[in-house]
């Protein structure tokens, strides 16, 4: 009985023995995967370092649950054991793992608000030893990494590591980072390798020694068809290309903008860019409902979607997550009294006294048919902010994301009637309430508000105000005020009356300069992108802050005979680019640029309310701008414009022309060739019978193109009538008349190519196919 005990030992102890690679091997594939992973994804989300105990602990508790799982006789007992002990650390430990947890939380919450515009709650922590408290997190962290670690593999969940390792792609597209590459090609070839070896012992059973060496080989034969893969990447892509951040930038552009378009139907019914000028072409726009309007009172109004704060020369962008993650508290404070840039001007109408103003506010249903449907497109004269979207945003008062996989695209909004064509009066009247003290609250919260504006909104590149002080003449100093409103109104719209041309046939500018240098200077010829983006950075130029904003009209006419509830179509031909400026007390309203779109929008009278409204407010300095005078005899652009448009049309026919006839010739020489080929083929037939059939006919059909000699006229009918015998007869045909045929033939195709004119020998050679 002891020997048998003693034999059955020795077999448990020799099967330990041969588990113990695989264990190891396990362990290993394990603390790569979890906890090197687990190890770089904190440190990017928390901009922190990440002891190097971390890993180290992680790959020992994994170790210790494997070898604790195989010591049959003490594995659940011990097992119990360390959980209960971990159990009262942590109730003794909790408030310092409290704290080093909601300091790391806090650290994550700053990356995430500044990188990708997430705003989530901060909390307070005890400064007080929070090295020490993080340290302690972290090792328990570790822990709790081992066990998790363990569980995957003992239930083989191959979805979670591969769920796991989704977590990288989502990091660097999200917060556009760039983690560690050799820890991050470790990572996922890590993975690779334990999806397969869970998969491996899901079929076998066990991990024996003879699984182990295999693994171990194909781990190997992987690792170099990765090497070798590299070797052929660095050959084809050089060094300084795939290592510069330009190429994965360039990648993860192209991935949100097809991302993008399935989501949000961008670009279907017009070409509006969404800020990005040097993809703004000719103006394109279809008949298609892009938005259906529903009103309580049925009004013209602007629809902004996209508003574009910052500009780089090559597009509008909307203000950086890092810039408003600085002034988050300003935002915070503001929505607290509930000032938002979009409901400002229904704000200050509420504090005016005017009968002649709209007041009343009424519901306004945007059903998004086909247009982009990232952007709640929201009137200037919003009432309040829709549900969801109160509190801080990336976005700081500017434009409104629709949220959701594919957007919102049906929505009600709360608004006033058409402000907007009496934004003079209205700024006017509110400026002396809020001058006199009244509306103490708002008055604050403007001023707040009014800061933050002209230093986000008045930025302009060295190059355009160098340009600016050439073609518009001295703006003054703008660190005293800017220039009165009415004056930067009519200075730039004279401007672009005397200088621009508006066509929708522009091409996409492609250069490396500056987009509006080149529309000034250059082309002088654009539509509502251009014209909207050049008289933004004018404005500010004159110290005016402004945006650049993309959206939709609805017109008087769109609104004429409308009534309560009825159905306002809103085409994509109603989709515009306009400027919005800012008016001190008053806020952001818009202003057309474009001289095509003149009066499509009621317009307030300029000349009431603007020319000395708001404390910023300075003069302009009475200078002379030198302007070369035309030559009295030159070309109209218009005239240009149609003969540059002629030109195209021509080259377009020429090459279309061109096109079809390299494919016509392509395809009846191909039909030539193949009838050729079935003609040769008959005539070589083994039958005599029936290679003189096909002989005669031939001939046939070649003897009625010409007219030919008695000689040959006596020949052909000779061959006829073997043809007949070929076809009727019972009686063999000889070789003798099958080559009698065969000259006869040969003869007339001879005749024939001597005596017909060049175009019917074409027709008969090409079209016909018979030569």
């Amino acid at each position: 009985m002891e020997l048998w005990i003693s034999q059955e030992q020795q077999k448990i102890n020799k099967f330990n023995k041969k588990l113990f690679p695989g264990i190891l091997l396990e362990a290993v594939l394990l603390t790569l995967v979890f906890g090197v992973g687990t190890e770089e994804m904190l440190h990017i989300l928390t901009k922190g370092d990440v002891p190097v105990m971390f890993v180290a602990l992680t790959g020992g508790s994994i170790l210790f649950w494997l070898l604790l799982e195989r010591w049959q006789r003490f594995g659940v007992p011990v097992g119990v054991v360390c959980f209960v002990c971990a159990a009262v650390l942590f109730m003794v430990l909790h408030t310092h793992v409290q704290n080093g947890m909601t300091g790391l939380w806090n650290q994550t919450i700053e990356v995430l608000g500044s990188k990708a515009g997430i705003y989530l709650t901060q909390y307070t922590v005890s400064e007080e030893n929070m090295a020490n408290d993080q340290f302690i997190f972290w090792m328990l962290l570790a822990l709790v990494t081992g066990l998790v670690a363990f569980a995957v593999l003992r239930l083989r969940l191959r979805f979670i590591t591969i769920l796991w390792s989704m977590g990288f792609p989502v990091l660097i597209f999200m917060l556009n980072v760039q983690p560690d590459r050799v820890k991050l090609a470790v990572f996922y070839l890590s993975a690779f390798l334990l999806v397969n070896w869970m998969h491996s012992e899901r079929d076998t059973g066990q991990t024996s020694v003879e699984n182990t060496v295999v693994f171990l080989a194909g781990t190997i034969l992987v690792c170099l068809a990765v090497a070798v893969s590299g070797g052929v990447f660095r050959m084809i892509v050089p060094q300084e290309q795939y290592q510069s951040s330009e190429l994965v930038a360039n990648a993860r552009t192209e991935f949100l903008d097809q991302t993008d378009r399935l989501r949000f139907k961008t670009g279907k019914v017009n070409s509006l860019p969404n800020g990005r000028l040097k993809a703004a072409g000719a103006w394109t726009a279809s008949d298609d409902t892009a938005l259906t309007v529903q009103m309580d009172q049925p009004d013209s109004l602007y629809l902004r979607g996209f508003v574009g704060s910052v500009y780089d020369g090559d597009e509008w962008k909307s203000i950086s997550t890092a810039d408003a993650w600085k002034v988050r508290d300003l935002f915070y404070w503001l929505h607290q009294d509930g000032f938002y840039g979009q409901t400002q001007i229904a704000g200050i109408r509420n504090v005016v006294e005017d009968d002649s103003l709209s007041k009343e506010s009424g519901s306004i249903r945007i059903q998004n048919q086909n247009a982009d449907s990232r952007y709640l497109y929201t009137p200037y004269e919003m009432a309040e902010i829709p549900e969801r979207y109160t509190g801080e945003t990336s976005l700081t008062d500017s434009t409104l994301r629709s949220g959701g996989l594919f957007g919102k695209r049906d929505y009600t909004l709360k608004s006033m009637g058409n402000l907007v064509k009496d934004f003079t009066t209205l700024g006017a009247e509110g400026y002396q309430v809020l001058s006199k003290g009244d509306a103490r609250n708002l008055r604050e919260d403007e001023s707040y508000y009014n800061a933050f504006v002209y230093e986000e909104d008045t930025a302009l590149p060295a190059v355009l105000e160098s340009l600016f002080t050439q073609e518009l003449g001295n703006a003054g100093n703008r660190k005293q005020g800017h220039t009165d409103y009415y004056t930067a109104i009519s200075r730039i719209r004279a401007y672009f009356e005397k200088n621009m041309t508006y066509s929708t046939a522009t091409n996409v500018y492609d250069g490396a300069g500056d987009f509006t240098k080149n529309f000034l200077t250059e082309s002088k010829i654009g539509h509502s992108v251009h014209y909207a983006t050049a008289a933004a950075l004018m404005f500010r130029y004159y110290g005016i802050p402004s945006r650049y904003v993309e959206g939709y009209l609805i017109t008087p006419d769109d609104v004429k005979d409308k009534n309560k509830g009825d159905s306002i179509q809103i085409s994509g031909k109603n989709g515009h680019a306009w400027t919005e400026i800012y008016i001190d007390g008053l806020g952001w309203v818009p202003v057309e640029m474009t001289p095509e779109y003149y009066g499509v929008m009621e317009e307030p009278d300029l000349t009431v309310g603007l020319e000395a409204e708001g404390s910023k407010a300075a003069a302009l300095p009475e200078t002379e701008t030198k302007t070369e005078n035309p030559p009295e005899i030159q070309t109209h652009w218009n005239l240009k414009l149609a003969i540059m448009g002629l030109a195209r049309f021509l080259l377009l026919l020429l090459i279309v022309f061109d096109i079809f006839c390299v494919l016509f010739f392509l395809v009846i020489s191909g039909l030539r060739i193949i009838a050729e080929a079935k003609r040769k083929k008959a005539f070589a037939a083994a039958d005599n019978r029936a290679a003189v059939r096909a002989m005669t006919g031939y001939a046939a059909k070649l003897y009625a193109h010409g007219t030919y000699t008695d000689e040959l006229t006596e020949a052909y009918k000779n061959t006829w009538q073997i043809g007949e015998k070929a076809a009727f007869s019972p009686h063999n045909i000889s070789d003798k008349e099958r080559k009698t045929a065969e000259q006869c033939v040969k003869n007339i195709k001879t005749e024939l190519k001597t005596k017909t004119r060049w175009y019917d020998l074409w027709i008969i050679k090409y079209i016909e196919r018979l030569l």
